[in-house]
Order: structure tokens, then C-alpha cells, then sequence
């Protein structure tokens, strides 16, 4: 079985990934220019080589308690299917895991403070548990619309 790279991430002590073909860079913070009328959770909006890209505080959508922002706060940018980027805001970056599908099981449905569709698997790894997320349900968000996010900066 092909094994896929998985790129993980911490959100308050747990551990998350996302498939690393799908991350375009990992950056630090810098000046986000705040889009009136966003949800709490959308930080705002950052020029990256002339192109708008929403950053979401993930810890924020998935019900924890707000990022610190700081000087040592983390960007992931990733990609969807249609390369529209979204930069989410983590605790640290973690490592790279190779995983095969079979080693990727689905998700009880026990889930109490992340909406299980943000939730595509669970994996055991070396240092516990690490939990896949679905970029599908993550981008499929109509206030991240890119065209909403281009119509409040005009």
C-alpha cells in the first residue's frame, strides 16, 4: 500500500494532521488585515504573494478556547482540491508521519468539542493518538468564500 505524509500539528496537548501535499508553507505571524463583519474565529486576511489568504483560528472552530497571539505563533497555509488557500492558526508544528491507509481508522462518533465532520481519522503513532483532519468540511465553509473574503477588502 502506498503510505501518504501526513504533517501534524498541536491544539491545546492534542495531536492533528493534515496530509502535507496539501500544506504550502508554515510561517509565523505577521500583519493580518481584519475583514469587517467575520466570524470571531476568522482572524482576518494576509497578503501572500499578492494573493488574500483567510486565517482561521483553529482552536476558535473547534470550540477551544482562543489562540495567544504572539511572536511565536504558528501559520499552516494549505490548499483545497481547487488550490484556494486558508491559513490556520496552531499551537506548533509536531512532525511528518507516513501512514498507509490501513492504519488510518474512522472516528467514534464521541466527539464533545470538535464538529466530528472536521474529523476524517485517527491514526496511533509513537506518541498516542493523532487525529486526521477532513480539509473537505475545514474549507467548506461559505464565510471563507473566497469571493466573500476579496468583497469585504474592496
Amino acid at each position: 500500500m502506498v503510505k501518504q505524509e501526513f504533517l501534524s500539528f498541536v491544539l491545546e496537548k492534542e495531536e492533528y494532521a493534515v496530509p502535507i501535499l496539501d500544506v504550502r508553507e508554515v510561517r509565523g505571524w505577521s500583519d493580518v488585515r481584519v475583514v469587517p463583519n467575520s466570524p470571531d474565529y476568522m482572524k482576518g486576511v494576509l497578503e501572500i504573494r499578492g494573493e488574500y489568504v483567510p486565517i482561521v483560528d483553529l482552536r476558535m472552530r473547534f470550540n477551544l478556547e482562543p489562540a495567544q497571539i504572539n511572536a511565536t505563533t504558528v501559520v499552516i497555509v494549505l490548499n483545497d482540491e481547487e488550490k484556494h488557500p486558508l491559513g490556520i492558526i496552531v499551537d506548533g508544528v509536531s512532525e511528518v508521519y507516513d501512514l498507509s491507509p490501513d492504519e488510518i481508522k474512522p472516528a467514534p462518533d464521541i466527539s464533545v468539542t470538535v464538529d466530528d465532520s472536521y474529523i476524517k481519522g485517527i491514526a496511533s503513532v509513537a506518541s498516542g493518538h493523532l487525529i486526521l483532519i477532513n480539509l473537505e468540511a475545514l474549507f467548506d465553509v461559505d464565510e471563507l468564500n473566497k469571493t466573500s473574503v476579496e468583497e469585504a477588502l474592496i
